[in-house]
């Protein structure tokens, strides 16, 4: 028995009920980019988006990829600190898990 993730490819800040019972019906968790969740102007965060309430409040885990230690990565309102930003997603999007290159950071 394994559990299913279904990858989203595209920057996506909201879903529409129906495709949320779609990804449901054969997969327990899903994947979303960074900009799925606070998406960025000119290398600041702009908003946050109402994809991750949507995914959970289907009961789907949400895990956000790809963290990176380099700054050119993140957005300027997390100082170029990782720790920040993957704690921004956690506590603040209340995501369920990071996929990064840099596991010994997170």
């Amino acid at each position: 028995k394994y559990e299913l993730v279904y990858k989203i490819d595209e920057t996506v800040g909201d879903a529409a009920k129906a495709a949320v019972e779609d990804i449901k019906t054969f997969a327990s968790s899903v994947v979303i980019s960074k900009l799925s969740v606070f998406p960025q102007n000119a290398g600041f965060l702009t908003t946050s988006t109402n994809i991750v309430p949507k995914l959970k409040a289907a009961n789907l885990s949400v895990f956000v990829e790809t963290f990176n230690n380099e700054f050119v990565s993140q957005a300027w309102d997390y100082f170029s600190d990782p720790t920040v930003e993957i704690n921004s997603f956690i506590q603040e999007a209340e995501i369920n898990g990071v996929i990064t290159a840099f596991p010994k950071t997170a």
